[in-house]
């Protein structure tokens, strides 16, 4: 940009402007204000070219590159709708001038004479014709350059330009038109104050106003606030929905995308969204947003864009599927208190007179590997009911002051022993000083070896395996990264049920046992994953207080 401002831009055009347009008060002046443009565009081309990014002459998108991005830095919101060698169409969804250019839309006239000056200077002709005007109460601005003189371009109402390097400066006739004009009015000075100071007080108050209601309505909210025109482009955010979402200077990103989407719908069906729920992705996690939205009218009926208005509910929502594990946990205890004891005790039974019975076998017999075979499914019906009674009613942790790192190294050689037959490499990403927890360090050793033991085993044609720690806002929290194949949402969201497994040899109850035994400490066990790059489960336990 030409100026170090914005406010910079509109502080010079003003004075050029009302030099120019408020003196003159004859038909001359919008042939002034296009010699306006036209001393704006050479110098945003000459800077454009100090970069080095063009030749000679401007190509068609260098051109239509180069206008679009001086209106939007001085605040316009203008796209290029259409670009080929015989024209250049522009159109604007948000005026710069806002009001002023309500108020007289002559001033439109600067933006024709930018691009039909740097046109006339690149291209074997130019024309600028205005389609559409939001100073004439329409939706949009649409600006035509026409590059070539074909029959559209020689039908279309406009003006055009020629390649003079004086093009910009007054001819001696023209300034002989200005000063009779001038002269002709005995009162011209009087009506040039009067004019800035009608201009500047209406400005004055119309921002005085605006500020208020901004202020009054979106200061102290802590809901998000998000509007956007009947394009489905974002031109409004208050702070709160910019903290929500994690978004400053650019809106149109793929964070926005959702809400944007829904208000979309909102203008084009007039459909109101009411406590929808969204879930947007982040680097490490998603999270979920309650979304309102209603549509914005103009004058009458006509839809001229929407606004939403939602809060985050990610803790909200983490917390009613730990109310819904709590719910299953408190299923699956009443069903094995009521049935595992009366289960064990004839499998116990069964298992001792099948011991009895191999030994009339010889032991190379069908009959006593049958028999050998029996025992070990029962074997293995006994460990999954001591899991399920564990889970109905764990151990009561023997809490005592803890060093979650010291408790690593005591089981780290059995995590190390494991990878190494899994060709998995392992790493240690330690913080230098993690706080003291009040734990049970058989339980916390149980839990540790079962994570580790998982990412191993997800890992089946080798890895690496992170344990990281870290200290955060009152806890301390332990981390086993993987890189195996990694969970499907629908299977990630299932991970702590009881009897859900991804192994074929698994029992499913070893994550809810972990969960639990974190649980009984005060802590939590979450879970992260990509499909296709690995799992993070992470164990945070709260700190002893000093």
């Amino acid at each position: 940009m030409i100026y170090d401002s914005r406010d910079e831009f509109f502080m010079q055009l003003l004075v050029d402007y009302v030099l120019l347009n408020e003196i003159l008060s004859g038909p001359f002046s919008d042939q002034c204000i296009q010699k306006i443009g036209i001393k704006y565009g050479l110098k945003v081309e000459d800077q454009y070219r100090s970069a080095g990014v063009c030749g000679e002459k401007l190509t068609t998108a260098e051109f239509a590159e180069l206008v679009a991005m001086f209106f939007n830095s001085v605040g316009g919101e203008y796209t290029v709708k259409a670009c080929d060698a015989e024209k250049v169409v522009l159109t604007c969804y948000g005026c710069p001038f806002g009001h002023l250019a309500l108020k007289s839309p002559l001033v439109c006239e600067i933006f024709v004479g930018v691009a039909g000056g740097i046109a006339a200077r690149n291209f074997p002709y130019s024309k600028v014709s205005v389609e559409h005007s939001i100073a004439r109460k329409s939706s949009n601005c649409q600006l035509v350059v026409y590059l070539a003189e074909t029959e559209s371009a020689l039908r279309a109402k406009g003006t055009e330009f020629h390649n003079d390097p004086t093009s910009y400066l007054l001819t001696r006739n023209e300034i002989q038109t200005i000063s009779e004009e001038i002269l002709s009015s005995n009162n011209v000075y009087s009506k040039y104050a009067q004019s800035l100071e009608n201009l500047q007080s209406i400005h004055r108050d119309m921002e005085t106003e605006y500020n208020q209601l901004r202020n009054e309505i979106f200061s102290d909210l802590r809901l998000g606030v998000m509007t956007v025109n009947d394009a489905g482009k974002i031109t409004y955010l208050n702070k709160a929905a910019q903290d929500l979402l994690g978004i400053e200077n650019h809106w149109d990103t793929y964070v926005t995308k959702e809400f944007q989407s829904l208000l979309k719908n909102t203008v084009t069906q007039s459909m109101r969204y009411s406590q929808h729920l969204i879930q947007v992705p982040f680097p490490g996690a998603s999270r979920f947003y309650s979304v309102n939205t209603a549509p914005l009218f103009k004058e009458g009926e006509t839809v001229s864009g929407a606004v939403s208005v939602f809060q985050d509910v990610t803790e909200k929502k983490q917390l009613e599927t730990e109310m819904l594990n709590m719910e299953k946990f408190s299923l699956v205890a009443e069903l094995a208190a009521g049935t595992a004891h009366e289960i064990r005790n004839p499998m116990t039974t069964l298992r001792g007179f099948l011991q009895i019975l191999s030994k009339e076998f010889k032991p190379d017999t069908k009959g006593h590997e049958y028999c050998s075979l029996m025992i070990e499914e029962i074997d293995r019906a006994n460990t999954i009911i001591k899991e399920f009674l564990l889970l109905t009613k764990p151990a009561a942790p023997k809490l005592r002051e803890a060093d979650l790192h010291v408790t690593l190294e005591e089981i780290f050689i059995l995590i190390e022993s494991k990878s190494l037959l899994e060709n998995v490499e392992l790493q240690k990403r330690y913080t230098k000083s993690l706080p003291l927890v009040k734990v049970d360090p058989a339980q916390i050793k149980q839990v540790f070896l079962n994570l580790a033991t998982n990412a191993i085993q997800a890992m089946p044609s080798g890895g690496h395996l992170v344990i990281s720690t870290a200290a955060d806002r009152g806890k301390a929290r332990v981390s086993f990264t993987d890189t195996g194949c990694g969970l499907e949402e629908a299977q990630l969201a299932k991970i702590f049920d009881p009897f859900f497994t991804t192994k074929e040899d698994g029992t499913g109850l070893g994550l809810t046992i972990s969960y639990r035994i974190i649980e009984n400490h005060g802590g939590r066990l979450s879970a992260v994953s990509t499909p296709g790059k690995g799992t993070t489960f992470t164990v945070e336990l709260p700190a002893v207080s000093e």
